[in-house]
């Protein structure tokens, strides 16, 4: 189990491949933002997923999208990974986030959309039904790591997820079966002794 704020993923709702793909060259699935339950409601997608030690994913590249009540209308492109690398995998808010590029958008809740994230070029492009969003240059040279989608203050409904290199498919699911292995963690809350928040003179 991780606790929360070690790294980016782990504050979200979080569906993340069991294992890498090698030099993918397309994501593609569709989507539909049922609720929001809170401002921002976030989700991402998630790319170059890396893990220096068993399930710590602190290194991804993602295209998060925000809103609010009436839906989402931002799209960025970011960046995260471990901030100071002498401390310990488990050291809390040891992370940065750096936003690469951002856009406006547009994305109604209640409606089926077409996601499509794309690396050629040199470039990785956000498409949305088929329409151009935000396109930007990425920093590595190989497109290679795990991928996740999560969400955050929103509930959400994903179909027909598909990962290609070219025209070959690499993973291809349609969720008509239960393909989904689920953890879920749970955080307690301890009380400080007395004499812990005590201060002395």
């Amino acid at each position: 189990m991780s606790p929360w704020n070690v790294y980016e993923l782990i504050n979200y709702n979080t569906i993340v491949s069991l294992t890498p793909f090698k030099n993918y060259s397309s994501i593609n699935f569709l989507m539909n933002i049922t609720e929001r339950t809170k401002t921002p409601a976030e989700f991402m997608i998630s790319f170059n997923l890396k893990s220096e030690s068993k399930s710590w994913y602190y290194h991804i590249y993602a295209f998060k999208l925000s809103g609010g009540f009436w839906g989402i209308n931002k799209a960025s492109l970011i960046h995260s990974d471990r901030a100071d690398r002498s401390k310990p995998l488990s050291a809390k808010n040891n992370i940065f986030i750096n936003e690469i590029a951002s856009a406006d958008c547009k994305i109604k809740y209640e409606k089926m959309y077409k996601y499509n994230v794309t690396f050629e070029d040199g470039n990785v492009t956000l498409y949305i039904d088929d329409e151009k969003i935000l396109s930007a240059p990425f920093p590595n040279k190989n497109h290679d790591g795990c991928i996740a989608i999560s969400s955050r203050n929103a509930k959400i409904e994903i179909d027909k997820i598909t990962v290609k290199q070219n025209e070959q498919i690499l993973f291809e699911d349609d969720f008509d079966e239960d393909s989904i292995y689920t953890k879920v963690i749970k955080a307690t809350h301890e009380a400080i002794p007395k004499n812990e928040t005590e201060t002395k003179p």
